[in-house]
């Protein structure tokens, strides 16, 4: 081999070495970005751990919170009911605006779930807020109901007491003439408000799916008004009231637990949702 042909084989071989140590630094290279992006990505998924955590964390302290504010309203309107049951109205009227309070408080807090998320607790707590409102309106419009029947019923006794008293008969007795006079005579023909009460009596006592339930209401409603001794927003919230009351027999089996059946129904479906995501939920 003559030296022409000798150094151009040494400049292909120095060419395919130094070919073959850019191609090793280069899978080398390699080999290293992925371990550093590994590296970031653990870094990462460490930091997306630690930020679930955090946020579950927050989260669970915001619910608990709410559930606390959502409880002492169920505990303050219970007072209200109870007092209602005692005919306590100013007891009823004091333990209602406490009950008012809780339910703006409880009202504050649901606002930090709105922020706080996620959305179906967002949605649970909705549901919970709507079922506050509710029996917040339903107290405030039995109270107004109770304060109208004792209006209702102090006028019953004034009419009693205005109602002449039957004049001593001209004849002998008669007791069947007596007895057959009395059954045709309506007792609340000239008693109007013994007749209201008493027509209130009957749609408390109709059932909740009886057509002629809302048309009775309707009339003894008109009745009242007439009467000159309620407002009409007084006057509608008694009616609304009595026919919202449901027979013995429909309570028994719609709400075999009491009044606050579907409160707590409603409740225990957000604490289910919390502790859902606080097990492992995003």
């Amino acid at each position: 081999m003559d030296e022409g042909a000798a150094a151009v084989l040494a400049a292909l071989i120095a060419v395919a070495g130094v070919a073959l140590g850019l191609f090793g630094a280069r899978w080398q290279a390699r080999g290293m970005q992925e371990q550093a992006n590994a590296a970031i990505e653990a870094v990462r998924a460490q930091g997306r751990d630690q930020n679930a955590h955090w946020r579950r964390t927050v989260r669970r302290d915001v619910w608990v919170g709410y559930l606390g504010a959502v409880d002492e309203f169920r505990r303050s309107a219970g007072v209200v009911a109870d007092r209602l049951v005692e005919g306590d109205l100013p007891g009823a009227e004091s333990a209602l605006d406490a009950a008012l309070s809780r339910s703006a408080e409880a009202a504050d807090a649901y606002r930090r779930i709105e922020l706080e998320g996620p959305e179906e607790i967002v949605s649970k707590g909705y549901a919970l807020q709507g079922a506050i409102a509710t029996t917040a309106i339903e107290l405030d419009q039995e109270l107004a109901a109770a304060r109208s029947m004792s209006v209702l019923e102090e006028a019953r006794e004034r009419e009693r007491g205005d109602s002449p008293s039957d004049p001593a008969p001209d004849h002998a007795p008669d007791p069947d003439r007596d007895r057959d006079r009395h059954q045709d005579q309506d007792p609340t023909q000239d008693r109007p408000i013994a007749a209201i009460l008493s027509s209130l009596s009957e749609l408390q006592a109709m059932d909740s799916g009886d057509p002629e339930r809302t048309a009775h209401g309707q009339r003894v409603g008109v009745r009242i008004i007439e009467s000159g001794l309620l407002s009409a927003e007084d006057t509608g919230a008694l009616v609304l009231t009595c026919g919202r009351r449901l027979s013995l027999n429909e309570a028994l089996e719609r709400f075999p637990h009491g009044r606050w059946l579907r409160f707590h129904e409603v409740r225990t479906d957000f604490v289910e949702a919390a502790r859902s995501h606080l097990d492992g939920g995003p």
